[in-house]
């Protein structure tokens, strides 16, 4: 899509605006509301034009696209309510508003997963390094939470079965086609209804990538089969199965996990632990490493077995049935004859 021309004013609720606004221009013209919900949309009203102010510098001095111009107001405009939603007092008019404690709530208390976290933190940090904010050029405020997950991680069989449990509409749709079909995140949220083969008990999927990876068939069985077919009943051939964003189904899953209590037990789940979770309590159960490899769609066998985390205890129990599969293997000997040794004194030695 070309550009706009660099004088049209960008606005967050859709009509422009008259004039756009000035970095420098820092002060509200609103008056002071007599309520708090009216103090509260007047300075909601003050970081969405400064917002706009942002993006139409943007515009004017950059090469940017509506795409990109769209998803940088998506994520500045909602950030007062991120900021409320993590318990953080006060409220932010203007990009100097954002302090450290601001930075640190959000990466503590928001449920999101890392690619998420990079692409509100650099559009934040670009907002506030144009607004003369210091704490843009602090590169350590602005790491990813170490709290999300770098290593594999696995729920237990009683936990995803009280996840499941717990989960409710959407949520028991996320849960079944991660945790108990081995489905990724991207491929659920690209799922529309006429991927899902009811008179053959098949799912057709799209894998990861750009542009949509290869497609692939899984069958479907007991409960998945069950809520899934139940969830899209009066939902069109056209409709996603799971009409959410990114954030929208880290948000509904959250939801699920402390519902189940797991997040006071200190258990932390995301998308990508389910589906490494199906593939884990798959094999438990017999499943082949081919068999898996074809229902999470990878290219090898190799990358399935890093999935499922075999441990050195497994390894060993796999080597002992191994052992009792074969029986003995070494030809049949005649006992050898002791061979008599010395004995050996036992004690101080002599002198």
């Amino acid at each position: 899509m070309p550009n706009a021309p660099s004088g049209r004013p960008l606005s967050w609720d859709g009509p422009p605006r008259r004039s756009p606004i000035h970095p420098s221009a820092r002060a509200s013209a609103l008056p002071e509301k007599g309520s708090s919900a009216g103090a509260r949309a007047g300075t909601v009203h003050q970081w969405e034009a400064q917002v706009a102010a942002f993006l139409n510098d943007k515009r004017s001095t950059d090469d940017v696209g509506e795409a990109w111009l769209s998803r940088m107001r998506w994520e500045l405009c909602r950030l007062p309510s991120l900021l409320r939603r993590v318990g953080q007092p006060g409220s932010v008019r203007s990009p100097k508003d954002v302090t450290e404690d601001s930075l640190r709530a959000l990466r503590a208390g928001l449920p999101w997963e890392t690619p998420t976290f990079a692409v509100h933190f650099q559009a934040l940090r670009q907002f506030l390094r144009w607004g003369g904010n210091p704490i843009a050029g602090e590169r350590p405020l602005w790491a990813l939470p170490r709290s999300i997950p770098v290593h594999r991680r696995w729920v237990t069989k009683a936990q995803l079965v009280s996840l499941y449990r717990a989960a409710r509409g959407v949520e028991r749709v996320i849960v079944a086609l991660e945790g108990l079909s081995g489905l990724r995140r991207v491929e659920v949220l690209r799922l529309r209804v006429k991927d899902v083969l009811v008179k053959e008990e098949c799912l057709r999927i799209l894998g990861k990538g750009r542009r949509g990876g290869k497609w692939r068939i899984i069958p479907l069985r007991g409960e998945v089969f069950r809520v899934l077919t139940t969830w899209i009943r009066n939902k069109r051939d056209d409709d996603k199965v799971v009409s959410l964003s990114k954030s929208g189904a880290d948000a509904a899953l959250q939801r699920a996990v402390r519902r189940a209590g797991l997040t006071r037990d200190g258990v932390k789940v995301s998308h990508h632990d389910l589906r490494r979770t199906f593939g884990r309590l798959a094999n438990a159960s017999g499943m082949s490493l081919v068999s898996l490899q074809g229902l999470y769609g990878h290219a090898s066998p190799t990358l399935s077995s890093h999935y499922i985390g075999l441990d050195f205890d497994e390894l060993k129990a796999a080597l002992a049935r191994l052992d009792s599969f074969l029986g003995p293997v070494a030809e049949s000997r005649p006992p050898e004859r002791a061979v008599s040794r010395p004995r050996t004194r036992l004690g101080p030695p002599r002198r």
